[in-house]
């Protein structure tokens, strides 16, 4: 990875590290359901969500920049909050890597029998496959991890992304039929009719670019932070918009809505637009490619959580055994630990009926856990500028006084709690609402509850056991 002068890193450098933490082809389908109100819940999801917890994330991140969320809300409430605000970033991976890996499922299925995307026996096989083989591969270090991931993402999302969004404008310009209603009814562009169906897949455009506050890690290896980091930040943001936007258009534009797979929509789009300009044996590589990009994604995922939940082990949080490291500093206990959780929630493929309904149930579980994760990174960066006005901030949300910082993380906040109340809406006819809203409620109260009991039995003893860092 290039880097700018004397190690720092430049503008480009991180802009592109930035959004390779949330581009993916994931959510177009999603985002196509919603008709051409997908450009009003995409500039809500960049500008109300993605930008305050990037730019709040930047100021805590330089103020202090050991352990990252555990850390943060560690100083500013303690460290019982901050154990429960990393294991909620973590437990939520368990939810959000199984959709993840749904979705990669269903999309190699089309490299070689389509009607396996709706196999749930399939699904799970090739969740668990592909997970255990990505928890070895991260066994020998996060180097292996990055460069698997930076692959990935330039195979198995940029080139099928762009090649979607070509193909589509090459459809919409030769005059095949378009399936995206492209009147100027208000109700066309918002959510004025089915408010409850547009409100559930706003939820997967909200859960595409969650864990950008990981980019702040990178804010002291920033060059001129006050000025490159929210030109990077921003420059991300616009990236991710444009091509997310674009290419769930051209899903929208070339599936019907009533043929749509809200897994593996993006490939059924591909899929059409290879068969109609007699491109068709090219399907099964593009399909290949873009499991590709999802395993990729998920590789990183794999480890990147553990790094928080292991640091807050080392102040003493977790016991000696979970702490343990291999030779290459990997703490491979967590590592398994997480494995073996994560198998068993992708079970709920085998449970439940359907494979959209699945996916819908474990995005929103994963929403609901690191919404509430959100509100309390947002409510440090407040308090912290409080409690704590003279720790060095190299960089600071911009506005007058605390002013600036209120506007943004303020309506981060409010977007994150509207988020979490999104969630306990159930996510399809075949769920009961009283039945989904208490089971939510029972998975939130459970995660949070479970932080606080370790933090009340752990031991003075348990500080400090591990001698080596993850690479």
């Amino acid at each position: 990875m290039r880097t700018a002068p004397g190690g720092r890193l430049g503008v480009v450098t991180l802009t592109m590290m930035t959004a390779a933490l949330f581009l993916t082809l994931r959510n177009m389908p999603m985002m196509a359901a919603t008709g051409l109100q997908m450009v009003f819940f995409n500039a809500i999801t960049v500008f109300a969500f993605l930008i305050p917890i990037a730019l709040v994330s930047a100021e805590l991140a330089t103020a202090w920049p050991r352990n990252g969320v555990f850390h943060w809300v560690e100083e500013a409430f303690g460290t019982r909050w901050g154990l429960v605000a990393v294991w909620l970033q973590w437990v939520q991976s368990l939810f959000g890597i199984t959709s993840i890996l749904s979705y990669a499922a269903a999309a190699a299925a089309y490299a070689f029998d389509p009607a396996l995307a709706a196999s749930r026996g399939y699904i799970v096989l090739v969740i668990l496959l592909v997970y255990w083989v990505a928890t070895v591969a991260n066994l020998r270090g996060t180097r292996l991890s990055g460069m698997i991931s930076s692959v990935c993402l330039a195979a198995g999302v940029l080139v099928p992304t762009l090649a979607l969004i070509a193909l589509a404008a090459a459809y919409a310009a030769s005059g095949a039929p378009l399936h995206l209603d492209l009147s100027l009814r208000a109700g066309n562009w918002l959510p004025l009719h089915d408010v409850r169906h547009s409100l559930l897949l706003f939820l997967s455009f909200i859960f595409g670019v969650v864990g950008i506050e990981v980019s702040a890690a990178h804010a002291r290896e920033v060059r001129d932070v006050r000025r490159n980091f929210p030109i990077a930040v921003f420059a991300a943001a616009v990236l991710g918009f444009v091509l997310t936007l674009f290419g769930g258009l051209a899903v929208a534009a070339v599936v019907p809505a009533d043929r749509l797979d809200l897994v593996s929509g993006a490939v059924q789009a591909l899929a059409a637009l290879l068969g109609h300009f007699g491109l068709a044996p090219l399907t099964p590589v593009v399909a290949a490619l873009v499991a590709l990009g999802a395993a990729g994604q998920v590789s990183t995922w794999v480890v990147g959580p553990v790094k928080g939940l292991w640091a807050a082990g080392r102040d003493g949080n977790l016991p000696p055994a979970l702490q343990a490291v291999n030779d290459r500093g990997v703490p491979s206990r967590l590592l398994f630990v997480q494995a073996a959780l994560m198998s068993l929630v992708a079970g709920a493929f085998l449970i439940i009926p359907s494979v959209d309904t699945a996916f819908l149930l474990l995005t929103s579980a994963a929403v609901v856990l690191y919404a509430t994760m959100y509100l309390m990174l947002f409510a440090a960066a407040i308090r912290l500028r409080y409690t704590e006005p003279d720790t060095p901030r190299p960089y600071r949300v911009p506005g007058g006084g605390n002013l600036g910082l209120w506007l943004v993380a303020g309506t981060g906040f409010a977007t994150t709690l509207a988020c979490l109340a999104i969630g306990f809406i159930p996510p399809g006819p075949g769920v009961a609402p009283g039945t989904y809203r208490i089971a939510m409620l029972i998975v939130l109260v459970v995660m949070v509850l479970l932080p606080v009991l370790l933090y009340r039995v752990r031991r003075p003893q348990w500080a400090a056991t591990g001698d080596r860092a993850i690479e």
